[in-house]
């Protein structure tokens, strides 16, 4: 009995001076677990993110050009998607205004800025085809919400964005002043 006593009171003694953690090999084997999954995690990552980058600069420019549009029903006067800076182009970002004296061009102090959009990420890149008008480097809509070019012709067209995915979206202005989206070479578009 003195023995089984003694044998119980050593598993005790061994058991409560044994310390609580992790010991250097599943730290190790935890580590690099961890690191396979960021290895296999960062690039899916990376491509959702300029994926979600491409699909909101579209949707910002399709509402840009769709506020245009209103606005120029609402007001009847000409109102202009423009980028923000012409050296660059649409890559510096876009605004939309109401020119109120009917002069062609932006006046601080007399047009109207409806809304603005900031420059584009780096990873997008803007085509557009050579038969597009808004290779003008802008998109006028009349007071009735049709397209048209400074000449009073038929100012639509269509601008495509990509990334470095590489995926790409056309946006279609089309002669009724309607906006829209597609996949660049799916059906239709």
């Amino acid at each position: 009995m003195l023995l089984k006593n003694r044998t119980k009171q050593r598993l005790r003694d061994c058991l409560s001076r044994r310390q609580i953690g992790f010991t250097l090999i599943e730290l190790l084997v935890t580590i690099a677990i961890a690191t396979v999954l960021m290895l296999v995690a960062v690039p899916s990552y990376t491509a959702f993110r300029r994926n979600s980058q491409l699909s909101d600069a579209v949707s910002n420019f399709i509402a840009a050009a769709n506020t245009a549009r209103a606005n120029a029903m609402k007001q009847g006067l000409n109102t202009y998607l423009v980028p923000n800076d012409t050296t660059t182009g649409w890559r510096s970002g876009w605004m939309v205004y109401a020119d109120s004296n009917w002069n062609q061009a932006y006046d601080a102090g007399t047009d109207e800025v409806v809304l603005r959009h900031e420059p584009l990420s780096a990873d997008i890149t803007l085509n557009i085809p050579t038969t597009s008008s808004l290779t003008d480097g802008y998109l006028l809509f009349n007071g009735s919400g049709y397209p048209r070019l400074k000449t009073g012709a038929f100012g639509g067209g269509t601008i495509v964005m990509s990334n470095t995915s590489p995926r790409s979206s056309s946006i279609i202005i089309d002669p009724a002043g309607r906006v829209r989206s597609c996949k660049t070479g799916s059906t239709g578009c």
